[in-house]
């Protein structure tokens, strides 16, 4: 992030806190006249009361970051087909076709959203450590932290540091293995198993497979870990993968024509996995005819059912597929499908079948694929399979070609304009 970009995060999270407190001073008193008193003294942000409210606006931060990258990523990873609008809530035509250019300026926002997540949990845990603050809230801080990091380091080719030079994108893995790291020796309870299934996912990434099954083992299968989303009247704390597609009034994207709308439970499939829910009145259409194909059906995704549906961050589901991907590193398949099936049965759905180790991957990346829906994790999957060479394959509508409508599949995102044009230790090409 630049020093102009650092400045407006600054103004952001102390005019937050100011809000905050106004309004108790004024219910304090029984007058509801608030006056502004100016910029808030930066010495207020270490007071013990101040500490909940920094977290908070950590995960607020997050919360929106994800809202850009994951529903972007869901489109160019064909998690959703797009329907319609390209404005708003909608889905660019480039995204629609896969593609995610350096010159696109709508990526700016992906970007400064991400970036100021991460800065904010990053200079907030310095601060609380700095402070001494109590342990739960540090360690909150150091997950939001490890999180902000994971969800670039999953979706960007590149990183760039707070005004650095661009490096590879492993530093957002690295750094998101650090924070998670110390959110396990501070945390206790829900947290630190939070802590251990982020790390175990951002060793996958980094290719520590034993040390990815040894944090995943110690995650039961029931264990969930969600950011929150609100229905408030404010676009940006609602969940837009949801909102995009409400019907009211944005019908952006469908579960047609995607690799997901066959098996997904639906009133055209009530037996269907639940993990992939989408709604359908026959005859509805989208809100715009696209490009590809005209107007198409509008199957409303279900996952996220209201625009205040929180989005899971880590599961003990998707920890029992990290011990799967292991096996099958391991060449052994037959226990990996094993671990499939444990997860499917969990979920309540068939298991599936296998006769090697290239069909057992099949039915790995599609089994991940399901359980990860519209959780801002596809396009991090692909990316890292292509780049580890791994076998198996994927259906025809979630690459390029074969009735995808996907003319590419640029499978991370580019540093946008806004970077290249502030930063002078990014070249502008």
């Amino acid at each position: 992030m630049n020093r102009a970009d650092r400045q407006r995060v600054s103004g952001v999270r102390g005019g937050g806190l100011l809000l905050l407190v106004g309004v108790g001073v004024a219910l304090a008193g029984c007058d509801f006249e608030v006056t502004n008193p100016g910029p808030i003294q930066e010495e207020f942000l270490n007071e013990e009361l101040a500490q909940p409210a920094i977290v908070n606006g950590m995960g607020r931060a997050l919360a929106q970051g994800m809202n850009w990258l994951a529903y972007t990523g869901a489109a160019v990873s064909r998690e959703i087909h797009p329907a319609g609008s390209t404005a708003a809530f909608g889905i660019a035509n480039e995204w629609a076709a896969g593609q995610l250019e350096p010159t696109d300026r709508i990526l700016n926002t992906h970007w400064e959203q991400s970036s100021r997540a991460r800065w904010l949990a990053e200079s907030g845990v310095a601060r609380m450590v700095e402070l001494g603050s109590a342990a739960d809230l540090l360690t909150q801080g150091r997950l939001w932290a490890g999180y902000a990091n994971r969800l670039m380091g999953e979706h960007y080719c590149e990183a760039v540091i707070d005004g650095g030079s661009i490096q590879s994108r492993e530093e957002y893995l690295n750094r998101a293995e650090r924070y998670f790291s110390e959110a396990i020796e501070s945390g206790t309870g829900n947290r630190r198993l939070a802590a251990l299934a982020g790390r175990a996912s951002i060793r996958m990434h980094l290719g520590n497979w034993s040390g990815a099954a040894a944090d995943a083992a110690q995650v039961p299968i029931a264990f969930e870990y969600r950011i929150p989303y609100y229905s408030v009247g404010a676009d940006d704390q609602r969940n837009r993968i949801a909102w995009a597609s409400a019907g009211t009034p944005y019908k952006a994207h469908t579960v047609w024509n995607t690799v997901y709308e066959p098996i997904a439970l639906s009133p055209e499939n009530p037996g269907g996995d639940p993990r992939v829910e989408y709604s359908y009145t026959p005859g509805e259409v989208g809100d715009a005819a696209i490009n590809c194909c005209g107007p198409v059906p509008f199957k409303r995704q279900r996952k996220h059912a209201t625009d205040a549906a929180s989005i899971r961050l880590s599961s003990g589901r998707e920890m029992r597929l990290v011990e799967a991907e292991v096996a099958l590193i391991g060449d052994n398949w037959q226990g990996a499908l094993q671990i499939i099936n444990e997860v499917r049965a969990y979920a309540g759905v068939d298991p599936v079948q296998a006769a090697n180790a290239g069909e057992t991957w099949t039915r790995l990346k599609r089994e991940r694929g399901i359980e990860l829906w519209l959780e801002g994790r596809r396009i991090g999957d692909l990316y890292r399979w292509n780049q580890q060479n791994r076998p198996g394959e994927f259906g025809a509508l979630e690459t390029p070609g074969g009735g995808s409508n996907l003319e590419r599949q640029d499978l991370c995102f580019p540093i946008p304009p806004s970077e290249r044009e502030t930063n002078p230790n990014v070249p502008l090409n």
